[in-house]
């Protein structure tokens, strides 16, 4: 297929040539932004380090060469930003989720993005464990506008992180409410099928889970 240059999942050398190559034949910057930021986004979903560094740089490149291409270039900020929050370089992932921010609101609309760039900077902001910084953390959640919040899995990052957050501030009643209504949500726990045998799977590892389950008890 025509599209299977620039959506490769792995990287080698083969690759890479055969990439670049398409690449240079593709004359529209929009499309070439495009390719590129398509192909970034899934290398750094790769477990490989070394794959996701070509993402980074895929990714780096719709930035700096193609900074009028605003499609692109705030997927690619967005992605960037979800990637250095996975790898707990929290002031780095928060640095692209601002821009993300900023975006939104010079545009006065959040499409072309995740729409919850905001809670994702709370979240950068209060694990990168300083003080100065929960505070701001908890405007982002208080001022996101949760009639956006349609998607359940939204719904359950948005209501567990602010009862987190409400918790470390001390705010005891709100981070009461908040992890009551995640630990509500349907799709928190359900059952799935390992082998022969019923298991529970949840949207939390055992230790986060617990400590919601903390919050909201009586």
């Amino acid at each position: 297929m025509k599209s299977e240059w620039y959506t490769n999942r792995t990287w080698s050398g083969e690759i890479d040539a055969k990439f670049e190559k398409y690449l240079k034949h593709t004359r529209d910057p929009a499309n070439k932004a495009a390719y590129m930021q398509l192909q970034g986004c899934l290398l750094l979903d790769n477990n490989q380090q070394n794959v996701q560094d070509v993402g980074v740089g895929l990714l780096s490149r719709v930035i700096e060469d193609y900074p009028l291409e605003h499609t692109s270039v705030i997927l690619a900020q967005e992605k960037l930003g979800d990637y250095y929050l996975r790898q707990q370089y929290f002031e780095r992932a928060a640095h692209f989720f601002k821009v993300v921010v900023k975006y939104c609101k010079a545009q006065n609309s959040r499409s072309g993005t995740s729409t919850i760039a905001d809670l994702k900077l709370a979240e950068a902001l209060v694990r990168n464990g300083k003080d100065d910084q929960l505070e701001a953390s908890y405007k982002l959640i208080k001022d996101y506008p949760a009639e956006l919040l349609k998607l359940m899995d939204n719904k359950f990052y948005y209501t567990q992180l602010a009862a987190q957050v409400c918790d470390v501030l001390h705010k005891d009643v709100e981070a009461k409410e908040f992890a009551v209504a995640a630990l509500a949500l349907p799709q928190i726990i359900k059952p799935v099928i390992k082998g022969n045998k019923l298991a529970v799977a949840t949207k939390l590892a055992g230790r986060q889970l617990k400590a919601i389950q903390e919050i909201a008890a009586p």
